[in-house]
């Protein structure tokens, strides 16, 4: 993955204006700080409260409110220093989103979850499925529990990639790989549910994710198999991860697919940030299956 793809020079931030978005707007703050970027606001109000599972907050119902709280908000951001402008949108939530994504040409995507509640995750879920597989850029999730690792943003000490020898997820490991500044942990779940039948996928995770000689950090490859969500959440725990980071779906995800959706799962799920990598545009998709098909057999 090319290095202009991970400098973040403009972020945009998808705010309901709601606690889960102060979170979500403190975590890109600080990356905006370290990266010099640029913050765009992005507030839609969907008529149908489309991304409100319980109906639209009242408090969000008056537009000229939601428009000063906005502001508000935008001011407080550009006292730290940090460029930024806000936009404030009508209609459907997702389509408003990457409208505004395509139109500042956005390196980087940031949306808050309520993982810990079902309506949180239900919300997620409907804005998720479509941004995860239609967004032209990574998309960084942040719960509310990253308020406590804020000082990390954007200088993540140790990152786990979850890779299953895709494309996207060849690409999310390439992004891992200089994104992490203390350790780089490697997981894969086999398919066949048995490690000692995929001794290979060790040589090839090797092979892909070699020690990171220009930034010397350690690189620890794990093969496991298991319910992949939970080992992700489970890896992520035991090393005290500040960052995850997936490949994106290649296609929307239906109502159906939530329970089984790894990248859907994961995000929903754990404590510290979700970045989702698509395939960047600039790098043919041949490029990496070549990684992936010739690593050692």
């Amino acid at each position: 993955m090319p290095t202009s793809a991970l400098k973040f020079k403009t972020i945009t931030v998808a705010t309901d204006l709601g606690e889960t978005a102060s979170s979500a707007l403190r975590y890109a703050q600080g990356i905006a700080k370290l990266h010099h970027s640029t913050l765009v606001l992005v507030h839609v109000v969907d008529p149908v409260g489309y991304a409100f599972p319980e109906g639209m907050p009242s408090s969000l119902e008056a537009n000229p409110a939601a428009r000063a709280e906005l502001q508000k908000t935008e001011e407080e951001t550009r006292r730290q220093g940090i460029p930024v402008h806000s936009i404030m949108e009508t209609g459907v939530v997702c389509e408003r989103i990457l409208q505004a994504v395509k139109d500042h040409h956005s390196d980087l995507l940031v949306l808050g979850t309520r993982g810990k509640t079902a309506a949180g995750r239900v919300a997620l879920g409907r804005i998720a499925r479509q941004l995860l597989a239609k967004s032209p850029c990574p998309i960084l999730t942040v719960s509310p529990d990253a308020d406590t690792s804020v000082e990390y943003a954007g200088r993540w000490r140790h990152v786990l990639a979850a890779i299953d020898f895709s494309p996207v997820s060849v690409s999310a490991l390439f992004c891992a790989h200089q994104m992490a500044n203390k350790k780089l942990v490697v997981l894969h779940v086999p398919r066949c549910f048995s490690e000692d039948e995929c001794s290979k996928c060790l040589e090839r995770l090797r092979f892909l994710a070699p020690f990171n000689e220009s930034h010397t950090v350690p690189v620890e490859h794990i093969v496991k198999s298991g319910d992949a969500s939970e080992l992700i959440a489970e890896y992520a725990l035991k090393h005290h991860v500040d960052l995850i980071i997936l490949g994106s779906p290649l296609n929307e995800l239906s109502e159906e697919d939530m329970p089984t959706s790894t990248v859907l799962q994961v995000v929903s799920n754990v404590t510290c940030p979700v970045l989702c990598v698509p395939v960047p545009t600039d790098i043919s998709p041949l490029t990496l299956i070549r990684e992936v098909a010739f690593a050692p057999q």
